[in-house]
């Protein structure tokens, strides 16, 4: 089958057909052989995907029968296999057939959008360490197409560096209720959480201050000495200010995430607390 948005490729042709246009849009390969009866039944659902999304999605099959070559060089062991390719590089992979609704899920993330050229330049300007022209850029993304949540994201992280923590929690606050959770969105609201500790009142006496200083380094990105400060009051103050230490650690850990740092940490703040 072949049509306007719907095409076929071999070893020949698979470089410029593939690798060289998803450089442009979103190209979706279905490795299918003629004897494989998922295969068939896949290929209209493929037809009305590419229809559907009128051009922003190649749709590019390959008969592995034909072509074991490329069927090996992309680990092809089941089919039908669907692989996104997006910039030259392999984004997305599913196997067998799916419906119109799991495919548009698949390809979706890696369609071209109205705002990749504003993202674009605000990498560009994050690079050459110009934030305030990346937060302009985002910002424009944002005008542009607001429902593009990974501008959300990039702005939220650039809105915190620079303290303008009404305008973040006013950002996430547009996030819809699956993105309200996540790995992604923990950071940025242990980060809000941190300036909140940072911003709030608890007293002029000792501990107080200890602890405003460990926030304020945690604030200004000096996790060590925000976490051995802290770590230090836990054991006396496990319960001053309604657990602010320990909340204050956890919201540490949550933005650093993966930091190699953080296991050990925590290891210290659990034999603290027993």
């Amino acid at each position: 089958m072949s049509s306007k948005f719907v095409s076929h490729a071999g070893a020949a042709d698979f470089d410029a057909a593939v690798l060289a246009r998803s450089h442009e849009q979103a190209v979706l390969v279905d490795f299918w052989a003629s004897w494989c009866a998922p295969c068939r039944q896949l290929a209209p659902v493929l037809e009305d995907l590419a229809t559907r999304l009128d051009g922003a999605l190649a749709v590019v099959k390959v008969d592995t029968d034909a072509e074991q070559e490329l069927a090996a060089r992309y680990g092809i062991r089941s089919l039908p296999t669907l692989m996104v390719f997006r910039h030259g590089e392999a984004v997305g992979q599913v196997v067998g057939a799916q419906p119109l609704a799991a495919l548009e899920r698949l390809v979706k993330p890696h369609l071209a959008r109205a705002t990749d050229e504003a993202v674009a330049a605000a990498h560009a300007a994050l690079g050459l360490g110009d934030m305030n022209s990346a937060v302009a850029e985002l910002e424009r993304a944002h005008a542009i197409d607001a429902s593009d949540y990974r501008v959300h994201f990039a702005l939220a992280e650039l809105y915190l560096s620079l303290g303008r923590i009404d305008e973040t929690r006013k950002l996430l606050a547009e996030l819809p209720a699956n993105l309200q959770v996540g790995s992604e969105i923990a950071p940025l609201h242990a980060r809000l959480s941190l300036a909140d500790a940072a911003a709030g009142e608890v007293g002029d006496d000792d501990i107080a201050q200890t602890y405003r200083a460990a926030v304020q380094a945690a604030v200004g990105g000096d996790f060590d000495v925000a976490v051995e400060g802290l770590l230090a009051m836990l054991p006396r103050q496990r319960v001053w200010q309604d657990g602010a230490v320990r909340k204050t650690l956890v919201d540490i850990f949550n933005v650093l995430g993966a930091d190699e740092r953080v296991k050990a940490w925590r290891t210290r703040m659990a034999r603290s607390l027993n």
